[in-house]
């Protein structure tokens, strides 16, 4: 059964975020849970498979990262707080700047920098697939941002620009998403230390592939160590980009976390998840 949708679109000082409003099965005064893409996908593309599930308790905002798909006009360089701060501009027009925050990969980033920026305070923090930063100096780790490394179908690149070019123009994906990914520095895309991890509040659920070919397993491990409440999850023998490797795990393990936590009384800053 698909689940009902509304598509509205929130003016930033860049352009538009085109973003679905997709209602909780059980009601309209269930929790908001936003879900924030991977860089070069789309809202639906990414978390299409994980809607039905995650929409049974609860609302779910699923924008379009500026740039991407329906959303029209991105700041220069796709740099990342500045995205964070529209997307917590966005929730604010949402009423949703306490919603619980998933992000997968460079989604993953920019719900960091909310938090990291006091731009929301999340409920709850999922964190699929990414890392706290890219620079090789901070996390010990090299491991290239390129996208001819993702393990992914042979025509990944051209299903990619399908979901993009459409709304623009033909070669719009390659010119200016792709050139955009591969010109992302630290500065323009995130580069924290696991000290402002260890100040989180919000209790963070770690999802991520055991030979992930960006970030090593090493890089959530840290995260999960230094964040005060934290559950780790490994998926051995999976790489990169979870939700579209085993969406329905995905899925099986946010639906546990977020029905942990789903009480939305404040009692979730008081009880610590088990890494595992």
């Amino acid at each position: 059964m698909s689940e009902p949708s509304v598509m509205r679109v929130f003016e930033t000082d860049a352009g538009v975020i085109a973003y679905e409003v997709i209602a909780a099965q059980t009601g309209a005064q269930a929790p908001t849970l936003v879900l924030l893409h991977n860089f070069m996908s789309t809202g639906r593309a990414a978390w299409g498979p994980l809607l039905e599930p995650l929409s049974e308790r609860h609302r779910i905002l699923l924008p379009d990262l500026p740039g991407h798909g329906r959303s029209l006009g991105h700041p220069p360089g796709f740099h990342h707080r500045i995205m964070a701060r529209q997307l917590a501009a966005l929730l604010e027009h949402e009423g949703a700047t306490d919603a619980h925050l998933a992000g997968c990969s460079s989604g993953g980033m920019l719900a960091q920098l909310i938090v990291v920026e006091k731009l929301a305070q999340p409920a709850t923090l999922t964190l699929i697939s990414t890392t706290y930063s890219v620079n090789p100096a901070t996390t010990g780790h090299v491991a290239p941002l390129e996208p001819a490394h993702f393990q992914a179908g042979r025509r990944w690149m051209e299903a990619t620009a399908r979901l993009h070019d459409p709304y623009r123009y033909e070669g719009y994906y390659e010119e200016i998403l792709l050139a955009g990914f591969r010109r992302l520095r630290p500065e323009t895309s995130i580069d924290l230390r696991l000290e402002d991890l260890a100040r989180f509040s919000m209790p963070v659920c770690l999802i991520h592939g055991a030979e992930d070919e960006f970030f090593p397993v090493a890089i959530p491990q840290a995260m999960a160590a230094a964040l005060p409440h934290a559950a780790l999850h490994i998926l051995p023998r999976q790489t990169h980009a979870l939700i579209f490797r085993q969406p329905w795990r995905v899925a099986e393990i946010m639906v546990q976390f977020l029905n942990t936590y789903a009480a939305g009384d404040g009692s979730h800053l008081l009880r610590a998840a088990p890494a595992t």
